[in-house]
C-alpha cells in the first residue's frame, strides 16, 4: 500500500508557489550582491569626499548652534527645506523650542558662518534679529564632535561584534549563525550606502537609529533560522515560507508607523530616525528573505543530502 503523502514531507513537486521557489531560491542571491557593491561604491565614494563612511551633519563635525527666540507658525521641515536650497553646500540641524506646549523658538545648527545664517533667518522669516535679544549663538567645537563620532563609531562595532558572538553561542552552527551575522552587515552597509547615495547627512539621533537597526535587522532572521533549525519536520520550504510570512508582519508593522512618524512629525530628529529605520527595515526584508533563507536552505538540502 502506497504511503499517504505527509505535511511534513519535503516538497517534491514542480508545481505550486514552494516547487517554483525551490528551483530558483539560489538565483535570488544575485540581487542582494550587486546591491552590496553598488552601497560600498557610494560608501567609497563619500570615503573618498569626507573621509568618514557617511556624512556628518552639524552634531558630528562641528560648527554653529544657533537659539532663536520667536513665535511662529513655521514648521521646522520647511526652514531646513529653506536654509539647503540656499546652501546646498552646507549642512543644517532644525529644531523647535517649545514651553509647556507652547512654541518658544527654534535652534538652527549649521557649519555655515552666523552673520550668513543669521541674514538668511532674517529672510526666511520677514523680519531683523538682533544678538542677545532675538537670538544667542554658541560654536561646537570640531575636536569635541569628532570626539563624538569616534565614540559613536567604537560603540557601533562594538555592538556588532557583542551582537555576533550572542548569535555564534546560540546557534552553534558556522553556516545559520554566518547568515545571520552576514545579514546584519548587509543592513548596515546597504542602509548607509542608501544615505550616502542621496547625500543625506547623519546626526547623533542618526548614529542611535543604526544601533537600533543592528537590534531590528536580526529578528527575522533569528526567526528564520529558529524555524529552520529548531522546529520538528523535514519539509524546510514549508517551514521557511511560514516564517516569511510571520516576519513580513512583524516588519510591516514597524514599517507602518516610521512612515506614519515621517508623514506626520514637524521634527528633524524624529524624521531622521524613521527615515534610517523605514530603509534599514525595507533593506532587511531583501537580505533575510532573499540572501539569508537562500544561503540556510542550500546549506540544508547540502546536509540532508549528505544524511547529517
Amino acid at each position: 500500500m502506497a504511503r499517504k503523502k505527509k505535511k511534513t514531507d519535503v516538497v517534491e513537486e514542480d508545481g505550486g508557489l514552494l516547487g517554483k521557489y525551490k528551483h530558483i531560491y539560489k538565483l535570488m542571491m544575485i540581487f542582494p550582491f550587486l546591491l552590496f557593491l553598488l552601497s560600498f561604491y557610494f560608501i567609497f565614494v563619500t570615503i573618498e569626499e569626507s573621509g568618514t563612511p557617511f556624512l556628518r551633519d552639524i552634531s558630528l563635525k562641528g560648527g554653529l548652534s544657533l537659539v532663536l527666540s520667536l513665535q511662529d507658525s513655521a514648521s521646522e521641515q520647511d526652514l531646513h527645506t529653506f536654509l539647503k536650497e540656499k546652501y546646498p553646500s552646507y549642512s543644517f540641524s532644525v529644531s523647535r523650542l517649545s514651553d509647556d506646549g507652547v512654541d518658544t523658538g527654534y535652534v538652527v545648527d549649521s557649519d555655515l558662518g552666523e552673520d550668513e545664517l543669521v541674514s538668511s533667518l532674517e529672510e526666511f522669516f520677514g523680519r531683523d534679529f538682533v544678538l542677545g535679544e532675538d537670538y544667542s549663538s554658541n560654536f561646537i567645537s570640531e575636536s569635541l564632535s569628532s570626539a563624538f563620532f569616534k565614540q559613536a563609531m567604537v560603540i557601533l562595532c562594538v555592538s556588532f561584534v557583542l551582537m555576533s558572538v550572542v548569535i555564534f553561542l546560540y546557534f552553534k552552527e558556522l553556516v545559520p549563525s554566518f547568515a545571520v551575522v552576514l545579514s546584519g552587515l548587509f543592513d548596515i552597509i546597504v542602509t548607509v550606502g542608501f544615505l550616502d547615495a542621496f547625500g543625506f547627512q547623519v546626526s547623533i539621533a542618526g548614529v542611535g537609529s543604526l544601533l537600533m537597526l543592528i537590534g531590528y535587522s536580526i529578528d527575522t532572521d533569528i526567526l528564520l533560522t529558529n524555524r529552520l533549525l529548531k522546529e520538528e519536520g523535514k519539509n524546510y520550504f514549508e517551514k521557511a515560507f511560514s516564517a516569511f510570512k510571520t516576519g513580513t508582519l512583524m516588519s510591516l508593522t514597524t514599517v507602518v508607523a516610521g512612515l506614519a512618524a515621517l508623514i506626520l512629525t514637524n521634527s528633524q530628529v524624529i524624521y531622521e530616525i524613521a527615515l534610517i529605520l523605514v530603509v534599514g527595515l525595507a533593506v532587511d526584508y531583501v537580505s533575510t528573505w532573499m540572501q539569508n533563507t537562500a544561503i540556510l536552505l542550500w546549506w540544508l538540502e547540502r546536509r540532508t543530502s549528505k544524511g547529517l
